[in-house]
């Protein structure tokens, strides 16, 4: 068991060995793809959970599926916390037409595409424009309203696969980071591709209030696309992410420390990583035991507190820790924004609301109903009660 040949990798982003308890989304997919390749109407797919759940490395696995259909793809799109919204979408269009050029006798549609993405890519009357050897083609997608000229371009894009027997898939990570404005103008132009039977799909992935954010910026977001939450794995499934990398690589797991890890780890495939991670850096021999688990977990939970939890409460300022921590105390979630309130020690709701919005406009926690919020991040209440409880902070 050298360490150069561990098989986990607990990481944003990095997949895993094993990717269990997602089949039914890969399935769901390849349909998609097969579909739409073929003319025939499917919705998009819109991936939401907690951190840790696994939401990015599925998207890695969307991009090959559509990769060996023989679709261009952006490659995974994190959203920042500002984007520009004509930058993003303008660099993964000029992404998608040259890998349709590279593989399809298509220069001349491709450069035409080309020119529609530079013109949407201008800001404003002098803006900065995507680096581009085209000329932009005027009028469309030009006219300064982001939903009409999302659609164009997403039209244009969708001819120019079409005329290639091809499709192009958008892969956008974090989509919560979009403001109002720009997730309608991705709902109405998804829409419209739809409407046009163009082969072109979204899969995208964010927090679990994205959501209610899509379905607030369109009513009709609720129909376009089929929503997915992602969730921690059942008992059966996280034991399968633990214990199947190890015994491809010939190294077995004791049945009582396969079942205390899954325990510890409680389902998220995140925790699961770094368990087996530590457990087979650790172990001496196979199969790796509950003494090795018992000999791990406090390097397991001081690693959690370092880098996974701590990393994220340094985000928010005292009094949003504060804030934190009020949630934390009050026991089992979603909690009562009033209730939250008074446990910080504010006179009324309104005195606490900027905190709860930065927090919430931070991703680190989520608003599930109207005067409600939880944590965005598993496990976080304990983190905190453990180690910054509410009374570890000073009043405002």
């Amino acid at each position: 068991m050298q360490r150069r040949d561990n098989p986990y990798t607990p990481g944003a982003g990095r997949k895993p060995p094993c990717l269990a308890g997602r089949d039914a989304d890969l399935e769901g997919f390849a349909s998609l793809l097969e579909v739409l390749s073929s003319g025939g109407p499917e919705r998009s797919r819109i991936f939401y959970g907690l951190r840790g759940v696994g939401k990015t490395v599925l998207l890695m696995e969307l991009d090959l599926l559509a990769a060996e259909a023989g679709w261009a793809t952006t490659d995974v799109v994190e959203v920042g916390s500002s984007p520009d919204f004509r930058s993003v979408f303008a660099q993964m269009a000029s992404r998608l037409l040259r890998e349709m050029s590279r593989k399809h006798p298509i220069r001349d549609r491709v450069e035409r595409a080309l020119g529609v993405v530079k013109a949407f890519s201008v800001v404003a009357p002098g803006g900065v424009q995507l680096k581009l050897d085209v000329d932009a083609v005027g009028g469309v997608a030009d006219s300064g309203d982001p939903e009409q000229d999302l659609v164009e371009l997403l039209r244009e894009i969708g001819q120019t696969a079409a005329s290639a027997h091809s499709g192009a898939l958008f892969l956008i990570d974090e989509m919560q980071n979009f403001d109002p404005a720009s997730l309608a103008a991705v709902c109405m132009a998804f829409q419209a591709v739809s409407r046009d039977a163009l082969p072109v799909a979204l899969a995208g992935a964010g927090l679990p209030e994205l959501q209610v954010r899509l379905m607030r910026a369109k009513p009709y977001a609720d129909r376009l696309f089929e929503y997915r939450a992602l969730d921690r794995l059942s008992d059966p499934e996280a034991r399968m992410a633990l214990v199947k990398p190890a015994s491809l690589l010939g190294v077995d797991y004791a049945p009582d420390a396969a079942t205390e890890v899954v325990h510890l780890a409680a389902g998220y495939p995140y925790f699961l990583q770094e368990y087996g991670r530590a457990l087979w850096n650790a172990a001496e021999a196979s199969p790796i035991t509950a003494a090795d688990v018992d000999e791990v977990r406090d390097l397991v939970q001081e690693q959690l507190v370092r880098t996974f939890y701590g990393t994220r409460l340094e985000l928010a300022t005292d009094a949003e820790q504060r804030y934190l921590a009020a949630m934390a105390s009050l026991g089992d979630p979603p909690y009562a924004t009033a209730e939250v309130a008074r446990a910080w020690g504010a006179e009324n709701q309104r005195q606490t609301s900027p905190h709860r919005d930065s927090l919430i406009q931070k991703g680190l926690i989520w608003a599930p109903r109207r005067g409600q919020v939880d944590f965005t991040v598993p496990r976080f209440a304990e983190f905190l009660l453990a180690h910054h409880p509410i009374g570890g902070f000073e009043r405002e």
